[in-house]
C-alpha cells in the first residue's frame, strides 16, 4: 500500500520501505523485573523530546515506560528498527503514527496482524493488509508471495477456518472485516461511519472475499475429498451497531487494531464496547 491517498480524506501516510534501516542501540538487553509496579510520568526526564506523552492514570510499569519514552522519542533515528517479526517490520516512523491524532499506517496493522497470527489458534486468520490491496487492484499474487501467506498467515485448511479478519482501507479510512464462516456472515466493523461510504466499502469487502476463494482453490486446500469449501462471497453482511470515534480524530487504524487484540472477547458484535477509545489509546496499543 504505497500509493499516496486521496487529499483530503486521510487515515493513512504511506511512507517506503525502502528507506528503512537499523540502527543498533547501545544495550539490546532485555527489560526484566518490576512488572507490578506502575511509574508516574513526572519521572521521565523532561529533557526528552517525546511526540506523545503517556498520562497518568495508564499506570504504566517501569518497562512500559521505558518504551514508550523510547519509541516516542522525537531525538531518536526515526529510520531504527523497533518491531521485527519475520515478514513484518516497523520502524520508529511508523510507529509514530501511533501518536495522537496520527495517521495510522499499515506497517503498524501488519506487525499487530503478524503477532496475533502467532499466538491465536490455527482455525482463525489475521491477514495482512497486502491481501487486501490485491483484491482491490485486481492484482493476482506471485506463486512465492502466495506460497509465504499460506505458511505464515493461513495455517489451517480452508474447510476448517472458522474467522478471518482483514483490516481494510478505502478513501483513506480503515475499518476491520471479519467472515465469521460458521455463521456465514461478512461482519463490518467501522468506528467512523459515513452513510455516503458505506455501499464502497462492503463492495470492497465482498471483493476480498470472492479473492479469497480463488486464493484458496484446489484439492490441497481441503482437509478430506468430502470437505465442503466455504464461499465467502456469498455471505450475507452482518453491521453491528458500534460506537464511533471522535470525528476529529484519526483513531480508525487504533480501533481496528484494537478489535483484532479483543478478538476473544467477541460474541455478541452489537455489544462489544471498548470502555475508553481516547487519544490515549494509541500509547496503549504500542505497550500492548
Amino acid at each position: 500500500m504505497r500509493n499516496p491517498p486521496k487529499e483530503g480524506t486521510g487515515c493513512l501516510r504511506r511512507t517506503s520501505r525502502g528507506q528503512t534501516n537499523y540502527y543498533p542501540t547501545e544495550n539490546d538487553d532485555v527489560l526484566v523485573g518490576c512488572q507490578g509496579m506502575t511509574m508516574k510520568v513526572d519521572h521521565i526526564p523532561h529533557t526528552m523530546n517525546l511526540a506523545f506523552q503517556p498520562q497518568n492514570d495508564m499506570n504504566l510499569s517501569p518497562v512500559e515506560m521505558a518504551v514508550a519514552a523510547y519509541v516516542f522519542c522525537r531525538d531518536l533515528p526515526p529510520s531504527e528498527l523497533l518491531v521485527d517479526v519475520g515478514d513484518c517490520i516497523a520502524n520508529r516512523a511508523a510507529l509514530m503514527t501511533l501518536v495522537p491524532r496520527g495517521e495510522v499506517m499499515d506497517d503498524v496493522l501488519n506487525v499487530v496482524v503478524r503477532m496475533l497470527t502467532r499466538t491465536s489458534k490455527q482455525t482463525q486468520w489475521f491477514l495482512p493488509t497486502s491481501i487486501m490491496q490485491a483484491a482491490l487492484e485486481g492484482r493476482m499474487l506471485t506463486s512465492g508471495t502466495a506460497t509465504s501467506l499460506r505458511n505464515n498467515y493461513m495455517r489451517c485448511k480452508v474447510d476448517r477456518v472458522t474467522r478471518i479478519h482483514q483490516p481494510m482501507w478505502c478513501d483513506g479510512h480503515w475499518y476491520l472485516m471479519i467472515i465469521d464462516v460458521p455463521r456465514m456472515k461478512l461482519i463490518y466493523l467501522d468506528s467512523l461511519r459515513d452513510p455516503a461510504q458505506a455501499e464502497a466499502r462492503k463492495t470492497a469487502m465482498t471483493r476480498v472475499a470472492l479473492y479469497l476463494e480463488g486464493l484458496t482453490l484446489g484439492h490441497s486446500w481441503l482437509s478430506g475429498n468430502c470437505s465442503v469449501r466455504p464461499r465467502f462471497s456469498t455471505f450475507d453482511f452482518e453491521d453491528p451497531k458500534l460506537p464511533q470515534q471522535d470525528r476529529k480524530s484519526m483513531d480508525c487504524g487504533v480501533w481496528v487494531a484494537q478489535w483484532m487484540i479483543s478478538d476473544h472477547l467477541w460474541e455478541d458484535y452489537s455489544v462489544h464496547v471498548f470502555s475508553s477509545f481516547t487519544s490515549s489509546s494509541h500509547d496503549r496499543l504500542v505497550n500492548g
